[in-house]
């Protein structure tokens, strides 16, 4: 089970799968969903607002985040993006365990991260810093 100090706290937007995140919280993941907060049928800067408020990374399967020019991430806990061919809970969990193996909160501060099953991209200031394969 992971140890809640070393992982990312997380804010998951409206997007992301509430059985995802049930199941990343079953495996020991501190995870506070958009539902929890009734934010549903927010603006996507609201829920960046309040995960910086909740200090957590927002995660999601919306990819209008990749293109947001206008996101300042600076002073944020950063952003994850999940990006699979289709959106159901099994295959955003296979990603989302297979990420968290290799980051950190440091690697996804004031960051964007686009995770897929087999890389990571890495973003900031709206210019790719690191591509890793997984």
């Amino acid at each position: 089970m992971p140890s809640k100090k070393s992982h990312i706290q997380l804010y998951a937007d409206e997007c992301f799968p509430v059985p995802s995140a049930i199941y990343l919280r079953s495996l020991g993941y501190s995870i506070v969903h958009a539902f929890d907060k009734k934010l549903i049928r927010k603006k996507d800067r609201i829920h960046l607002a309040e995960a910086k408020k909740l200090n957590r990374v927002v995660i999601t399967v919306d990819r209008d985040f990749l293109y947001y020019n206008e996101i300042n991430l600076n002073k944020h806990p950063g952003v994850i993006v999940v990006s699979v061919g289709s959106t159901t809970p099994i295959h955003i969990n296979k990603v989302c365990l297979k990420l968290f193996k290799n980051i950190s909160p440091d690697f996804v501060k004031n960051s964007l991260v686009k995770a897929s099953i087999d890389k990571i991209v890495k973003t900031k200031n709206g210019k790719t810093v690191l591509k890793k394969i997984l």
